[in-house]
């Protein structure tokens, strides 16, 4: 498709490209904001600066039916167009996602785009367009001073730092980052590098695909979504999302922990893996009817992989049968505890 049928589909007029001074300003706050929410990108100030400052920008008179966004980076042209109404005194989230996009585009040596980000582009297909939003909208969001958020979509209760663009994304995205490292995602997102790539794979190992293509498969139904003038229609779509979402977080929790037990070889790292899977629990979405449940999913894995945790400090235990006995125990009191206190205190 190209750049005229592409602004056509999504609603969106050029009214006039901005000057040099408004493009400046905009590409010193989206950089500004990105380096002091994300410090690892200090070293790539002035790479990220240059690259927005060479950015076409435009104003437009966007068509809200058609679009879903008051500023859209368009890679058929390699240009942001924000709606001549969008106040800019104040860079939204919105507006550092589509500069996120522009820093993103990878092209090949004839000009094809390749990568937008996490996001492979191929001839008849597009692998980890879902991760990417995810990742560049949780990004964005940090970056103009968004903290996490309680909220609900589709019956499920979720914290998000990102509640009306992306929750379900956003929110798996974060627990992503709290296996990973936020660092390598941020880098590996704005700098199309391969080093997340090679992270992520060697995190989840062979479930890595399987959860890129939930991810992608998620985004395709919300745009799905987005094409829907039905109620009854969208509702099922946003149910369909939500049922989605539930298996993701469990599949992404459950990987990890089942992956890194294996790697484990002393009993301070079994004892810190231990402490960092309880403190998981937070960042999960809770079907609202399983709320209050002590059967759902994390419940019903956490009896599975303290065992497994258990079953660690007994193969890796250089000591006597007593002292690891010990160990074991005291790691079961230690929980016990924790669960009395975390009860109370709810």
């Amino acid at each position: 498709m190209n750049a005229e049928k592409k602004l056509e589909k999504l609603g969106i007029s050029t009214i006039r490209e901005f000057s040099q001074r408004e493009v400046r300003y905009i590409a010193e706050e989206v950089t500004e904001l990105l380096v002091k929410a994300f410090p690892i990108l200090e070293d790539d100030y002035n790479n990220l600066l240059i690259r927005l400052l060479n950015c076409k920008m435009y104003f437009a008179q966007i068509n809200e039916e058609k679009s879903i966004s008051n500023v859209n980076y368009v890679y058929e042209n390699n240009s942001i167009y924000f709606d001549e109404r969008i106040d800019l005194n104040n860079i939204s989230d919105k507006v550092v996602h589509e500069c996120i996009h522009y820093l993103q585009d990878v092209r090949n040596e004839k000009g094809k785009l390749k990568k937008i980000g996490l996001a492979e582009f191929e001839e008849l297909s597009t692998y980890g367009l879902g991760i990417n939003e995810a990742a560049v909208q949780y990004i964005a969001s940090k970056s103009v001073g968004n903290s996490l958020t309680v909220t609900k979509k589709a019956g499920v209760i979720l914290k998000t730092v990102s509640p009306n663009y992306y929750p379900f994304l956003t929110n798996l995205i974060n627990q992503v980052v709290y296996v990973m490292g936020e660092n390598s995602i941020v880098k590996g997102t704005i700098n199309c590098d391969e080093k997340f790539e090679e992270d992520f794979l060697n995190t989840f190992e062979d479930k890595a695909t399987t959860i890129i293509k939930m991810f992608d498969k998620i985004i395709d139904l919300r745009n799905k979504r987005n094409g829907e003038y039905q109620e009854d229609s969208k509702e099922l779509l946003d149910n369909e999302i939500a049922d989605i979402y539930l298996e993701l977080q469990n599949t992404i929790m459950t990987t990890y922990f089942d992956k890194i037990c294996n790697r484990l070889t002393t009993i301070s790292e079994v004892d810190f893996y231990i402490e960092k899977f309880l403190n998981y629990k937070p960042l999960l979405g809770v079907a609202e009817e399983t709320r209050f449940s002590l059967n759902d999913d994390y419940e019903q894995y956490k009896e599975y992989i303290l065992e497994k945790f258990d079953k660690r400090i007994m193969e890796i235990s250089k000591e006597s049968s007593k002292n690891t006995l010990s160990v074991i125990y005291n790691n079961r009191l230690f929980r016990f505890f924790k669960k009395i206190l975390s009860y109370f205190g709810a």
